[in-house]
């Protein structure tokens, strides 16, 4: 279904933007790995979050998108952060 709706919108000349408020690492990572379809992206709200307590997608000097090199969508929970507190 997802497939026939990416071909439908393309057909009707409609754009596809990949975008986020405020979000943690782990949904624009999961994100990321979608920005082969859109026309836009705008998935800096990582650099926004001073505790963010996901790594998963980097950003260079650019501020390019670099997926991470690991199983799943590549994100992992920062050692400093602890659920037992």
């Amino acid at each position: 279904m997802a497939a026939g709706l990416q071909i439908a919108r393309r057909d009707l000349g409609l754009r596809l933007i990949l975008g986020c408020m405020v979000e943690t690492s782990l949904g624009v990572t999961a994100m990321a790995h979608l920005t082969g379809l859109a026309d836009w992206i705008d998935l800096d709200a990582p650099l926004l979050i001073a505790n963010d307590p996901f790594a998963g997608v980097q950003y260079d000097e650019s501020y390019r998108l670099h997926l991470p090199q690991r199983v799943g969508i590549g994100v992992v929970l920062e050692d400093w952060f602890n659920l037992e507190d």
